[in-house]
């Protein structure tokens, strides 16, 4: 603790400062990595701003009726209408006449003859039938009928409709707006209150102080609320809070009281590049394990890939692992690094039926969790970064 130690001490014994009390602690504060722990204090004070109403003199308006006026608009009527109108087109008529004409058929025509018969008896008279066809004829009337065209006239009544525009006014109150001086409330800022002062014990421990020693590059601290944002130009180190810890005490409505445990990792920029200029040889497939040689250790957060695939006679190669795998998975023995098989899949490795593409990025993601200088992120990312070991033979 530095001289606030009795204000703290006195909060948490549960005084009260002051609403307006003014302390000599900082919102914000620069700090380097130069030991490996260091605590300082800082405060943040948030104030709500208090109004009071006042009355100024405006121009005001109010409606009064002054006499009447005309006002008018156009109304269209339907008017109708019934006309004549002619239309003329052929037609057919028929036409008929009796014409006589002389019909002839035979006709038989028989006749009674008396002969005188003579024997030894005597004469006596016999009548005999005497039959001859002649023509019969007789005039009959026949109707024959034509059509005829004849050009003809006729009238038909038609309704025709159309809108006729008329003007229809009328006297309606005559309002205009009259001004007359009056006040209105106006809210002016009088003056502010204290809504939270928060009194924050900061203690940061550097990670990697053993590994690297003191940097002497500057860290800026703000307090902001109840949250700590860690800010820095630096283009030589990423800086990462890999652990954060805060407790809180309420004092009153007020007043609060944190302490926060930051803990924070140094990358330099150097072992980003190192990583990729590493080189990945001596892939070897076992039997139950995947192992390979690099030619030095990664210094830097990184994921692993791994592809592996089954030769199949006439058909595409059968796909038995494409995903991502932890760097804890992996075990250094005797300066090669091991993948137990086991881990992604239960099958035996044969270097003549199996292919393995395995792969190292840098685990972006990773490190944007807790980042300090997120900018140095877009360097990283243009820095090749992606090892690749393709087709381990047994």
């Amino acid at each position: 603790m530095n001289h606030l130690v009795p204000t703290l001490l006195f909060l948490f014994l549960g005084g009260a400062l002051p609403a307006q009390a003014e302390t000599d602690l900082p919102s914000a504060r620069d700090f380097s990595l130069n030991q490996e722990t260091q605590q300082f204090d800082l405060e943040s004070k948030e104030y709500e701003t208090i109004y009071r109403t006042e009355y100024v003199n405006e121009t005001c308006y109010r409606s009064e009726v002054q006499g009447t006026r005309q006002e008018c608009q156009t109304q269209n009527d339907r008017v109708c209408r019934t006309e004549y109108r002619q239309q003329c087109s052929y037609q057919n008529f028929p036409v008929c006449q009796n014409i006589p004409r002389n019909v002839c058929f035979p006709q038989q025509v028989c006749r009674t003859v008396m002969d005188r018969v003579c024997n030894m008896n005597g004469c006596v008279q016999v009548p005999r039938n005497i039959c001859q066809t002649i023509n019969q004829c007789q005039t009959r009337i026949d109707q024959v009928c034509r059509n005829e065209q004849r050009y003809q006239c006729s009238n038909y009544p038609e309704t025709i409709c159309q809108n006729v525009a008329r003007q229809v006014c009328q006297s309606v109150p005559n309002v205009v707006q009259v001004p007359y001086t009056c006040q209105k409330p106006v809210q002016v800022a009088a003056g502010r209150n204290l809504k939270l002062h928060t009194v924050a014990s900061v203690s940061v421990k550097f990670a990697d102080f053993r590994e690297q020693g003191p940097l002497q590059e500057t860290i800026t601290a703000t307090l902001q609320g109840e949250k700590i944002v860690l800010k820095t130009n630096s283009s030589s180190y990423f800086y990462q809070v890999v652990d954060q810890k805060k407790t809180e005490q309420v004092l009153s409505a007020t007043q609060k009281i944190l302490q926060i445990e930051l803990k924070i990792r140094a990358i330099a920029l150097q072992k980003f590049r190192d990583f990729a200029t590493m080189t990945m040889s001596g892939g070897v497939l076992g039997r139950d394990r995947i192992s390979f040689s690099l030619d030095r250790t990664p210094e830097v957060p990184f994921v692993g890939h791994l592809l592996l695939t089954r030769k199949r006679p006439m058909a595409t190669d059968l796909v038995l692992a494409d995903r991502d795998f932890d760097p804890k998975l992996l075990i250094e023995d005797r300066g090669r690094q091991i993948l137990l098989y086991k881990m992604v899949s239960a099958e035996p490795l044969n270097s003549k039926r199996h292919r393995a593409e395995l792969s190292l990025r840098i685990d972006a993601e990773a490190l944007k969790k807790g980042a300090v200088n997120l900018d140095l992120l877009n360097q990283l990312s243009a820095i090749p970064v992606e090892l690749t070991l393709e087709g381990m033979p047994e």
